[in-house]
C-alpha cells in the first residue's frame, strides 16, 4: 500500500458515503497507516502533497467548503458532472 492509494481509499469512501472532512483528516491517514499496516507510510505532509497531487491531475474533484470561525480547510468529494 502507497500514501496514493491509502489516500484515494480515504477519497473514495468519503465520496461514496457524502461526507466533508478537514484537512487534519487527510495529515492523521499517517498515524492510521502506522496502525493498520504496521508501519507509517508517508509523513502528513506526503499524505497533504499527495492530496494536492490528486486535485490538480484531476483524478478527484474536491470543492473547499469555507467554514467560519476555523482557519482549517473542510473538503468534500463531488463528481466530474457536479
Amino acid at each position: 500500500m502507497t500514501v496514493r492509494e491509502h489516500l484515494m481509499k480515504f477519497l473514495d469512501w468519503h465520496f461514496t458515503n457524502k461526507k466533508q472532512f478537514k484537512t487534519h483528516d487527510i495529515q492523521n491517514l499517517s498515524e492510521r497507516g502506522s496502525k493498520k499496516f504496521g508501519r507509517r507510510l508517508g509523513s502528513p505532509e506526503t499524505y497533504t502533497r499527495q492530496f494536492r497531487d490528486l486535485r490538480q491531475a484531476g483524478l478527484y474533484y474536491v470543492d473547499k467548503i469555507h467554514t467560519y470561525g476555523s482557519n482549517e480547510k473542510s473538503w468534500y468529494v463531488r463528481s466530474k458532472d457536479d
